[in-house]
């Protein structure tokens, strides 16, 4: 949001953005239960919310809040099918189990759909080393990517103890097995003449000697690298035993076609509970407590060179498991002018994450176990007092103390270090040729104190002008993938916003005009960059920053038949300090953030003179181009976007069915979503937007 994010989803990465659902923060995105038709409303809270919402939420949170049980007997559901073989169920029941006391709710969905990006077979007869080296899980061949296969519940009840007192229980479950996100080999560097652009690039077109008493991989100048661990030569005769140069022979030239054949899945198990009290203690005084756990197994892995041979082959398993307490006491004050908020907040997680990446046919062979314990508390407090009916104040004030551990087992299982001549004296255990992060636990603290003030003046009864200050920050870590051997644990430090924000919110003509404006500036410091060290992806508090933007949005109610709605954004994001060695440039740009972006929708009804209604609603964005890597690779620039949707529905006379005939990306625009850059293996690749596709959905709902 606003420039702010989270580019890796390794364990020692903080979020910049927050998510929360039913007021339970998910400390990893992975496996957030959001697809289900028991959603009430979705806030999407920008700059930094520290006071209310905590760590990690320097570009904002994402607020999503569920809909509770329904006093009634009511259902509702939805069927949709759809290119790619696509079939999706949706619905949910509520069952007053008794009237006026105990209450219950049940939502699930299950997402399938056929992958739409397919991996071809290279011609030839080679050997590709396949299922020799460890992984998180099976290399299977599936002939597509981008596949959907997903299966979510959540269960709630509500019991209304008396007129002060509720409670409500809630327990979901995920479970995810699908292909790996589509993946494109973009370009291929693989004669890199200077060691410094990555150890498997220079050794494309160079051979090993091997120190004393190890065995070195053997290679054939003229067909490069082959098969470093298994001592695979293609100096005999035959080529059946034949190993791959890699190179831009592997370019198909499609977007949708890959030759890869390596990791190919996406796993993920997600399961937890909550339990929120709310008492009023008083008609000015309310309690609220909020007990939730959360558990989350993972397992995934990608080809990431489009090629048949194990050139960059990674996957990777997490599992992560959190708890968290928060208490909140509010209520009003001062003959109700204030609005008060008090609170104390834990939470612990820990777990462990498994890196299992394969370079140059097995001459780099990663075996990564990070385990991590990470511990926080807060205490915060909110108000807001009205001076006036028109002028009013907010503050807020949160002291956040974080204690985190961390202890790495990083190991090569193939020694490469050794081969290239590095002394035993350049390794955490000089006896041990295989391990490259220092043993022992690691151990910091994190203490902050984020303030934020605001002032609101109401121009009339609809008409609101504010102006505020915030700060937030992120808290710091270790970087845990090494692939040279290190001797200390590499550290980065927590990265902070501040953002100063002048905004206008009104409700006009009417009420039919509902118009926002806001323009702010992020002081943006000690950024978490992730950047390439040769095969090492390594977290560096590398620049200090600016953001400046301006947003507008709004809603129009233009006649009885016809609503729009849009919004722009402008966005300047600009390095003003880089730290010494940094790979950033001054005049890069931040990655993930379009300069100007704009968004328009129509909404029309047409009723019918027996009953029933057609709506039709078309949706139009726009974004200028962007950057998918923070070192700003040509490659992996996307173009700018103009994308359409559009839908047709039916409702019927009594609204109790709805048919909706739709179309995604109508104009097929392709365009990077992501993209990666991996100088040691020599390869650059991407995932592009999915194509145009079309939906049927059926709606319906009912109940007493």
């Amino acid at each position: 949001i606003r420039g702010i994010g989270q580019s890796d989803f390794a364990f020692n990465l903080e979020p910049g953005v927050g998510v929360y659902i039913d007021g339970v923060y998910y400390a990893r995105a992975i496996g957030s239960v959001v697809d289900l038709l028991d959603l009430q409303q979705v806030e999407v809270l920008k700059g930094p919310q520290g006071t209310l919402f905590g760590r990690n939420t320097i570009g904002g949170a994402l607020n999503i809040t569920t809909r509770p049980p329904a006093e009634t007997f009511g259902y509702q559901g939805e069927l949709t099918t759809g290119r790619y073989n696509r079939t999706d169920l949706r619905g949910a029941v509520d069952v007053p189990i008794i009237d006026g006391v105990l209450l219950s709710q049940v939502a699930f969905s299950s997402k399938n759909r056929d992958g739409y990006h397919r991996r071809l077979n290279f011609p030839g007869t080679f050997v590709t080393d396949r299922g020799r080296f460890t992984g998180s899980g099976d290399e299977e061949f599936y002939s597509r990517q981008g596949n959907a296969d997903t299966d979510t519940v959540r269960a709630k009840l509500h019991w209304l103890v008396n007129d002060s007192v509720d409670i409500m229980l809630s327990g979901d479950y995920s479970n995810t097995d699908e292909q790996a996100a589509p993946n494109t080999l973009i370009a291929t560097f693989p004669n890199a003449p200077d060691p410094a652009d990555g150890l498997l690039g220079f050794f494309h077109n160079t051979c090993i000697s091997a120190p004393a008493g190890a065995v070195a991989p053997f290679c054939d100048a003229q067909r490069a690298v082959v098969g470093g661990a298994l001592a695979g030569v293609n100096l005999d005769a035959t080529n059946t035993n034949d190993r791959l140069v890699y190179g831009d022979q592997f370019l198909t030239g499609q977007r949708d076609r890959s030759y890869g054949a390596g990791p190919n899945f996406s796993k993920v198990e997600a399961k937890g509970a909550s339990v929120t009290v709310n008492w009023a203690v008083n008609d000015r005084i309310n309690f609220k407590s909020i007990s939730a756990w959360r558990d989350i197994d993972t397992a995934f892995g990608t080809d990431v060179d489009g090629a048949p041979s194990v050139i960059n082959d990674t996957s990777f398993e997490m599992d992560q498991e959190q708890f968290s307490q928060e208490f909140q006491l509010s209520g009003l004050a001062l003959q109700g002018r204030m609005n008060w908020l008090l609170g104390l907040y834990y939470f612990q997680e820990d777990g462990i994450l498994i890196d299992y990446p394969v370079f140059g046919g097995g001459l780099v062979q990663i075996f990564g176990p990070n385990d991590l314990d990470n511990e926080a508390l807060a205490a915060f407090g909110h108000i807001n007092y009205s001076f006036t009916d028109r002028f009013s104040v907010t503050a807020g004030l949160r002291f956040t103390r974080e204690e985190k551990e961390f202890a790495g087992g990083q190991r090569d299982l193939n020694a490469f270090a050794s081969f290239i001549g590095l002394p035993p004296a350049a390794f955490p255990d000089p006896t041990d040729f295989t391990l490259y992060f220092p043993p022992g636990t690691n151990r910091r603290t994190f203490n902050n104190l984020s303030p934020k003030i605001g002032f609101e003046y109401r121009v009339s009864e609809r008409i609101l002008t504010y102006v505020s200050y915030a700060e937030g920050f992120k808290s710091g870590g270790w970087t845990t993938r090494a692939t040279l051997p290190i001797l200390a644990a590499p550290e980065f430090d927590e990265e902070t916003a501040t953002t100063y924000e002048l905004g206008w919110k009104s409700e006009l003509a009417n009420r039919r005009l509902r118009l926002n404006a806001a323009a702010f500036f992020t002081d943006y410091e000690d950024l978490q960059i992730t950047v390439q060290r040769g095969l090492s992806p390594f977290f560096e508090n590398a620049a200090q920053s600016e953001i400046k933007g301006v947003e507008v949005d709004f809603e129009w109610l233009a006649s009885e038949r016809l609503s729009l709605s849009g919004a722009l954004g402008y966005l300047d994001a600009e390095y003003t300090e880089l730290a010494a060695g940094a790979v950033l440039q001054d005049n890069f740009v931040f990655n993930n953030t379009p300069e100007h972006s704009y968004t328009l929708s129509a909404d029309y009804d047409f009723p019918l003179r027996r009953g029933g209604v057609w709506n039709l609603r078309v949706d139009w964005a726009y974004r200028d181009e962007q950057a998918n890597d923070a070192e700003n690779t040509p490659q992996l620039f996307s173009d700018k976007v103009s994308l359409v949707n559009a839908a047709l529905s039916y409702r019927n006379r009594d609204d109790t069915w709805e048919l909706i005939l739709g179309g995604t990306n109508l104009s097929d625009e392709r365009y990077l979503v992501s993209g990666f850059r991996q100088p040691g293996a020599g390869v650059i690749d991407g995932n592009y937007s999915r194509p145009r596709e079309w939906y049927l959905t059926f709606r319906f709902h009912g109940g007493d």
